[in-house]
């Protein structure tokens, strides 16, 4: 009995020995806020990565779009040595950086998705498309809504002008609409935090300052119902086009009743499950910076420069808007 427990202890310092050496890969999966459907929607594609793969996987976020309620919540984690890897939504790209620099020198891996950080603080991105293509898909929408000659003044609604992607989808639609549409005006951002209600009071607050406003682009999950609740309160149904990026299930009653006719979006299941393959094959060494990852049920999917990428959005119409159960 001496002998074996003498052999058990000499080999736990090279490969290990008891329960720590044989529990699952753990990740902690992160959103920006929690009870939204876009992110209970993520989570459920990575549990579904997870059984798949036999990874224990704890699903915790801030109650609010708050950077630091966030940055509280991941000092915390990463100080309980719990988890081998994070995937995070990041709410503000500098601010979390700090919290993930500290995680990659506890050794843990740090993959962020639908939001980034600065590069130098993760190991990959999960995108759910470039950047351009969302950017684009949404202008195009409010183009088509506005007939054959785009023009007049088009609101832009969003949680926080410092998020990473909101940011960089305003700042590429407003590139992209002077260019290719250029009497249709963006006017700049409002804010309203991810709450519903405070971007109703926001999008009414839009339509009154501008008479003359033709449309509103929502660049969040809650923006888009929030703005097309606005539009059917004011009673300009029709009047004042609503698009941008929103979940089947938040906007079915407003596509259905002729509020809204087009939303974009990427299917948040199937990102959720992407970040998860990510983080297992990171963890397996099997992550390449640039090329293909066969990521399961998906198939190959495309790595560029540590960033990958989901594929391209998916336009919700009254046509396929029931087809889709998130």
């Amino acid at each position: 009995m001496k002998r074996l427990l003498f052999l058990c202890l000499a080999l736990s310092f090279t490969f290990g020995c008891g329960s720590k050496t044989n529990r699952p890969f753990t990740i902690l999966f992160m959103p920006k806020l929690t009870g939204i459907p876009y992110f209970t929607a993520c989570d459920k594609g990575a549990e579904e990565a997870a059984k798949e793969l036999g990874i224990e996987l704890k699903y915790d976020g801030p109650k609010n779009a708050d950077s630091n309620e966030q940055i509280d919540l991941l000092h915390s984690y990463v100080a309980s040595g719990s988890y081998d890897c994070l995937a995070v939504a990041c709410n503000d790209p500098d601010l979390v950086a700090r919290s993930l620099r500290d995680a990659l020198h506890n050794n843990m891996l740090v993959v962020t998705y639908d939001a980034d950080t600065q590069p130098d603080a993760r190991q990959f991105f999960v995108n759910m498309a470039t950047y351009d293509a969302v950017a684009e898909a949404m202008v195009d929408a409010m183009a088509e809504e506005l007939g054959p000659d785009p023009a007049g003044k088009v609101g832009l609604l969003t949680s926080s002008i410092q998020a990473p992607n909101q940011h960089e989808w305003a700042k590429r639609m407003k590139v992209y609409a002077k260019k290719k549409y250029p009497n249709m005006e963006l006017l700049s951002e409002e804010e309203h935090g991810e709450d519903r209600n405070a971007g109703i009071t926001k999008a009414k607050a839009m339509i009154r300052a501008n008479p003359d406003l033709k449309g509103i682009i929502g660049l969040t999950s809650v923006a888009v119902p929030a703005a097309a609740e606005a539009v059917r309160q004011e009673k300009k149904k029709g009047d004042i086009k609503v698009t941008g990026v929103s979940t089947p299930r938040d906007m079915k009653d407003y596509v259905h009743d002729g509020t809204v006719n087009i939303i974009i979006l990427w299917n948040p299941v199937d990102l959720g499950y992407l970040t998860v393959y990510v983080c297992y094959l990171l963890h397996k060494g099997e992550m390449p910076e640039n090329g293909t990852i066969q990521a399961g049920r998906l198939g190959k999917i495309e790595v560029k420069d540590r960033e990958v990428l989901l594929g391209k959005p998916i336009r919700f119409t009254r046509e396929n808007i029931d087809n889709y159960p998130f």
